[in-house]
């Protein structure tokens, strides 16, 4: 690795290459998981980039993004622990009937901006105004997705043999 100037102007790059294995281990250790861990080095060096802070020292530099990452690291284990995952197999539990189930394990299957809205639409009960604000799109676009989303639920029940129908 090349000498270090202390307070010099570090590009995103350089900062990467100098530091990214660390943060990525720090970001490892508090995530317990490859993916967030990646994630989270990835927004680390985008606040750096964002920054527009002049760092006296490299150690002060180092201790900056190493502060960044762990406080990424608890926002999102704060986020995973506020609205925990259940796994599909948890989740079918409560399906009452069979048809339940084979519905939402083909709604499972769907691209999200599809099982988004018909997940907001048909299982929580908003209405298509409703859903647009929500997600920020206008209510043409979440109708066209309602539309083309009941059409790919229904070639995927089709395709099943489910007793469903989508209409």
């Amino acid at each position: 690795m090349d000498e270090m100037r202390d307070g010099a102007d570090r590009s995103v790059e350089e900062v990467f290459f100098a530091y990214g294995n660390m943060l990525y281990r720090v970001a490892f250790v508090m995530m317990k998981n490859a993916f967030d861990a990646e994630d989270i080095v990835q927004d680390a060096l985008i606040k750096y980039m964002e920054c527009r802070k002049r760092f006296d020292t490299e150690e002060y530099r180092k201790a900056w993004l190493i502060r960044v990452t762990i406080n990424l690291c608890k926002n999102r284990l704060r986020f995973y622990h506020n609205h925990p995952k259940i796994s599909v197999e948890q989740l079918s539990r409560y399906y009452e009937t069979r048809e339940d189930t084979e519905l939402m394990d083909s709604l499972l299957l769907l691209p999200e901006k599809y099982r988004e809205i018909l997940l907001l639409h048909y299982i929580e009960g908003y209405q298509g105004k409703e859903i647009a604000k929500m997600l920020t799109l206008s209510e043409a676009a979440v109708r066209k997705r309602l539309e083309r989303g009941r059409k790919k639920l229904g070639e995927l029940l089709e395709k099943e043999g489910t007793l469903w129908k989508t209409e």
